[in-house]
């Protein structure tokens, strides 16, 4: 098995992240009918929980038992992928 970097996850999630922000910004599901845009969210947040285990094998388990705790509190409260972009949206509804 492979030995993922923390470095490489945390640009897997920048990457998440941004992909999530710029779909959401330029409205690129819009045209989508919904229940094709929930299975995309939902695949996003799996990626994300994804990450995040693979995070918590790393040395920095503490954090990224953090970052999974914010990540799914972030979908629950609002409906966002990942807590960079839950970030993002709650900036912008404020």
């Amino acid at each position: 098995m492979p030995i993922v970097k923390g470095n490489q996850l945390i640009i897997a999630v920048l990457a998440l992240s941004l992909f999530c922000i710029i779909s959401g910004e330029l409205r690129f599901f819009l045209g989508l009918p919904l229940n094709v845009r929930w299975v995309i969210g939902l695949t996003e947040f799996g990626a994300n929980l994804l990450i995040g285990i693979y995070g918590v094998a790393t040395s920095y388990r503490i954090a990224w038992s953090a970052y999974l705790v914010l990540s799914v509190v972030g979908f629950v409260m609002v409906s966002a992928a990942t807590p960079i972009s839950a970030l993002w949206l709650t900036l912008k509804l404020l």
